[in-house]
């Protein structure tokens, strides 16, 4: 795993207990992307969930390091369970 990728990650789990983050680098652009499930999002919608993640990012990255995230999504467990049987 990319140096990038694992700090991340690492943050990610540090805010977001139990949450099961998986984190990847997207070719060729090297930007980092993937998704957050967290039962903590149960029933708050997508916009105030987005806003909580990218407050978190901005807290612990700089404005450079932010620019490397392409795009992160953010689901509870169940949701997450539902994308991977379609």
């Amino acid at each position: 795993m990319e140096a990038f990728e694992k700090r991340v990650k690492t943050i990610l789990q540090k805010h977001f207990p139990d949450a099961t983050v998986d984190i990847e680098t997207a070719r060729p652009s090297k930007k980092v992307g993937g998704l957050v499930a967290w039962q903590g999002f149960a029933g708050i919608e997508q916009i105030k969930r987005q806003g909580r993640l990218w407050k978190v990012l901005k807290r612990e990255l700089t404005a450079e390091e932010q620019l490397r995230i392409t795009a992160i999504l953010t689901v509870t467990p169940q949701e997450r369970e539902v994308c991977q049987e379609a």
